[in-house]
């Protein structure tokens, strides 16, 4: 039987491929870092003069930190379209230019740089610390109602929401927490003062695979977001996200007002890390921001309210946070704590569902049916025949993965008569079930067993249905 026939790759294909991709994500990385040192040397030239006070002045940066992020500039609206795409390169095609999306091509067919003339460019880097795209800030009011910042457009290789900005210096610092906050000034201004130990997260939303790098980082995570009513609201945003993948967290105490980069740029070195000191347990953070927020202390009737609104907002964390909270929530609005545990006992124990119940039960009893199928199999080639030939579709996703290990080396090795190698699921002495896995009936009896748990279930989902 061919292994297309079931949906099995081929390797050299599958190889091909991965080679392709490779070569594609060089390809960016080598036009990214070409690029990124054309806009850093317009910074330094007569028509990048504006962008250059902006930063040194406005800003304060020196020329030490301007280089260190690979700052730069634009100087004309097509400056990449005349450089790169125009002319013939070895390294790279035209198209690998416009798959960037640094240049666009118009609907009238007119060729221009994605970024306008004049403005500070921002190098975009991945966890690896390679340079994917790029993001540009007006130095100059407008008054037309436009964003200050503009970031390219996602491609292949790079998405927004997929990076967090000076990760990849942040992931090589020594110390065991990194502070995070919400844009490149932010972290430009720390790094100036040494602290080097920070990200950002470009914006106020913290995405599930910002919250993957973070976790992967197995640091403390200190929020350091803008001290306005955005910032504060994302910072509550993100802390129940990181709380809620049990990563150790805490915040930057709220009794302030402006973002990081302002608070860096007027105050000292000794200053700034006295501030960082005053940090916040992530619970009693948020439990304060509500508090003050729907104003409690002034409206007792509130009490009520903010109680039954804490109790929704911690709904999926465990007991022992939950018992936590009655604690303090009693301290703060001077309730028993019997009177608040009702409000979490509402939603922390809701009715049964036995539909639930039943169908998670039966899905059990596939999933330990089809770990004795791949123990056969891996036992034995003449079991793995028996199941190939039912082209049986495995529910659980790592048998399916497990499965199709198996198939892929019987069917490239037709002299195997068993698998080599224990998968790490499977890796159990097969002796003590000798007796059980003998014969061939043994697995014809186990697909029976299953075929019956579907058909029960199948037929207790219908009753279901026709009673409601």
């Amino acid at each position: 039987m061919e292994i297309s026939k079931l949906g099995y790759f081929s390797l050299a294909g599958w190889q091909e491929k991965k080679k392709q991709e490779q070569k594609s994500k060089n390809k960016v990385f080598y036009l990214n870092s070409l690029v990124t040192d054309i806009y850093q040397h317009n910074l330094f030239t007569v028509p990048g003069q504006g962008v250059l006070n902006y930063l040194q002045k406005k800003r304060q940066l020196d020329r030490l930190m301007i280089t260190r992020f690979s700052l730069g500039c634009t100087i004309s609206g097509k400056q990449l379209t005349n450089l790169l795409f125009q002319q013939k390169n070895d390294n790279f095609s035209s198209t690998d230019l416009l798959a960037t999306n640094l240049v666009w091509i118009t609907s009238d067919n007119r060729t221009s740089d994605f970024f306008l003339e004049n403005q500070l460019i921002v190098p975009l880097a991945n966890e690896e610390g390679k340079v994917v795209a790029f993001a540009s800030r007006k130095i100059e009011e407008s008054e037309v109602n436009e964003g200050k910042y503009k970031y390219l457009p996602s491609h292949h290789h790079y998405h927004k929401s997929s990076l967090l900005y000076n990760y990849s210096a942040a992931k090589k610092s020594r110390e065991e927490e990194i502070y995070l906050v919400e844009g490149f000034f932010d972290v430009i201004s720390l790094t100036e003062l040494g602290i080097e130990n920070c990200a950002a997260i470009l914006g106020t939303s913290l995405s599930e695979d910002q919250i993957k790098l973070l976790a992967n980082l197995q640091k403390k995570i200190i929020l350091f977001l803008d001290g306005d009513k955005a910032g504060k609201e994302a910072a509550i945003s993100a802390l129940i996200k990181l709380l809620l993948q049990e990563i150790d967290c805490e915040a930057i105490k709220g009794n302030y007002e402006e973002d990081p980069d302002e608070i860096c740029r007027q105050h000292n070195k000794e200053y700034i890390q006295n501030f960082l000191k005053k940090r916040e347990n992530p619970y009693l953070f948020i439990l304060d921001y509500y508090f003050s927020k729907w104003e409690v202390a002034e409206n007792p009737q509130r009490v009520s309210h903010f109680v039954r609104e804490v109790a929704k907002i911690f709904q999926n964390f465990r007991v022992n946070i939950r018992d936590f909270l009655i604690e303090k929530i009693s301290l703060l609005v001077k309730w028993n704590k019997e009177e608040i545990e009702s409000y979490f006992i509402k939603r922390h124990f809701p009715l049964p569902n036995f539909r639930y119940l039943q169908i998670a039960y039966c899905q059990e009893i596939i999933q330990q049916k089809e770990i004795i199928i791949i123990r056969l199999c891996i036992q034995s080639r003449a079991h793995w025949v028996i199941t190939a030939k039912k082209n049986y579709f495995f529910f659980h996703k790592s048998n399916r993965r497990d499965y199709r290990s198996i198939y892929n080396y019987y069917s490239l090795d037709a002299c195997s008569n068993f698998f080599p190698n224990q998968l790490d699921n499977y890796n159990i002495s097969l002796e003590k079930d000798q007796k059980i896995l003998e014969t061939s009936e043994t697995i014809e009896k186990i697909f029976q067993e299953i075929d019956h748990v579907k058909k029960f279930l199948l037929i207790y989902e219908q009753k279901y249905y026709s009673r409601t």
